[in-house]
């Protein structure tokens, strides 16, 4: 069975908190360093993001900011300055396919974020690809970024179910197709090779590597969603109007309907598909600017993708297995290939779960 997309508009922003950057300062007439490779990611803060009501004709999201330990308890506002205003826009939920056969259920939430301390102060210097990275942490299942995953009568969802649970780039219900398609403008699948995650990679506000420990959490998975801009650039602009909410940003999953199971209890599927659930996610300022092609977007050719990378100032194109990119596309941005993305478990455990595993891209 198909259900129609739902939309839901909460009412609170959310704030989160972040330190400055510093920057380093050259004497004059000292010999010129040599280049530096990019440095990792800014770590800004960790959030959750919560989902709840999903099948329901009310669904709804909000976000909140966590101290990093291991009961992940919303932080208190301090005095620090700069961070990000984020507000909760809409939810869609659809379902496709067939129950217990390859019956999936669709789930975007979609944010407004404008580049503003946490009174609501604008920020004095702008910010590019902000992005929100997947992580396992406190109580968060099976080695996912998922926690708290409900039943429709509250009740915990069956054990291991978290680890199907995949990061789509937003999508919608094409009624003419009766399947799911890539919502324009929704592209924010972000994934990375392990050695961008690894602890030591992510860096403080002065530039030096933290340890998972340092971050609170147990690890970081090598997928997230990123900030675009309105015009499909990826930087926020300094000093915003008070409404002025340059970014948005969708988290997307899809996730598996529950087969009808005399076996079960309850034994009807719909019973038993996540009725809510809270994804914990860290969010970083990356120096790098790169598009991700999606699984889902293998199919349609590239030159979409490529028209995005382009559109954003893209350096590079992160391809998956099963990618032709850059064929047929001329003047093409660079492709990096990421030949798996790891979506729960820790780095180098053979029981970690993936999205997608392959030993090589095109």
């Amino acid at each position: 069975m198909t259900t129609l997309p739902r939309a839901h508009r909460p009412r609170r922003p959310v704030w989160l908190l972040s330190l400055c950057l510093t920057v380093p300062l050259v004497a004059c007439g000292a010999p010129r360093p040599a280049p530096a490779p990019a440095p990792g990611p800014q770590v800004i803060g960790l959030v959750e993001v919560s989902l709840q009501g999903l099948g329901t004709d009310a669904p709804a999201t909000s976000l909140r900011t966590l101290e990093p330990t291991a009961g992940l308890t919303p932080q208190a506002t301090t005095h620090q300055a700069g961070g990000l205003q984020l507000e909760p826009l809409t939810l869609t939920v659809f379902n496709t396919g067939t129950r217990g056969v390859d019956g999936r259920r669709y789930v975007s939430a979609t944010y407004r974020v404008r580049n503003a301390d946490s009174d609501g102060t604008p920020a004095a210097r702008p910010r590019k690809n902000i992005t929100l990275i997947a992580v396992n942490a406190g109580d968060t299942l099976d080695g996912t970024a998922f926690r708290a995953v409900t039943t429709f009568g509250g009740a915990a969802a069956e054990a291991g179910l978290a680890r199907t649970f995949l990061p789509t780039h937003a999508m919608r219900m094409d009624p003419l197709r009766a399947a799911p398609v890539l919502s324009t403008g929704g592209e924010d699948l972000q994934v990375y090779p392990e050695s961008e995650v690894a602890p030591g990679a992510l860096r403080d506000p002065a530039g030096q590597p933290l340890t998972y420990a340092q971050l609170g959490v147990n690890s970081v998975l090598p997928y997230g969603f990123v900030v675009r801009t309105l015009s499909g650039g990826r930087t926020l602009s300094a000093s915003p109007a008070p409404a002025q909410f340059d970014g948005r940003v969708t988290f997307s999953v899809s996730l598996p309907l529950q087969p009808d199971d005399p076996a079960r209890t309850p034994s009807q599927g719909s019973k038993r598909d996540p009725w809510g659930f809270r994804m914990v996610l860290l969010v970083v300022e990356d120096e790098v600017t790169r598009v991700t092609q999606s699984l889902d977007e293998q199919a349609l050719g590239n030159a979409a993708v490529n028209a995005r990378a382009a559109l954003a100032g893209a350096t590079e194109v992160n391809v998956l297995p099963g990618s032709s990119y850059p064929a047929g596309v001329t003047g093409a941005v660079p492709a990096r290939c990421i030949p798996e993305v790891r979506i729960a478990g820790q780095a180098g455990d053979p029981a970690a779960t993936y999205l997608v595993k392959g030993s090589s891209c095109p």
